[in-house]
C-alpha cells in the first residue's frame, strides 16, 4: 500500500493481488474506514503497533510511520481473510 499514491488506491491495488478480482466502492470504503480507524488508534498509542511490526521479514526504521504501517497490516490482513481470499485459494 505504501508504493501508491494515496491510501485507497493501495487498499484496491492490495486487494487486487490478495484477492484475485477488482475491489467493489462497498469493499473499498469498508477497508478505507478501517484503515484510518486503525491509523488514529495506532497513532494515539505507538505501543500497540509492536505486535503488527515484529512479525515478518521486513525491518522497519525509526523513521518509517509506524502507525501508517501497522494500519495497513491490519487491512491487509483482513483482505487475506475474506472471503474473496480464501475461496481464490
Amino acid at each position: 500500500m505504501t508504493e501508491a499514491k494515496d491510501i485507497r488506491t493501495g487498499i484496491a491495488m492490495t486487494f487486487k493481488k490478495l484477492a484475485g478480482r477488482n475491489i467493489t466502492d462497498k469493499e473499498l470504503d469498508v477497508l478505507a474506514k478501517l484503515q484510518n480507524e486503525e491509523y488514529q488508534k495506532f497513532n494515539k498509542n505507538l505501543e500497540k503497533t509492536k505486535g503488527w511490526l515484529q512479525t515478518g521479514a521486513f525491518k522497519i526504521s525509526e523513521t518509517d510511520d509506524k502507525a501508517s504501517i501497522a494500519a495497513n497490516a491490519v487491512v491487509a490482513s483482513t483482505i487475506m481473510n475474506a472471503d474473496a481470499s480464501i475461496t481464490k485459494r
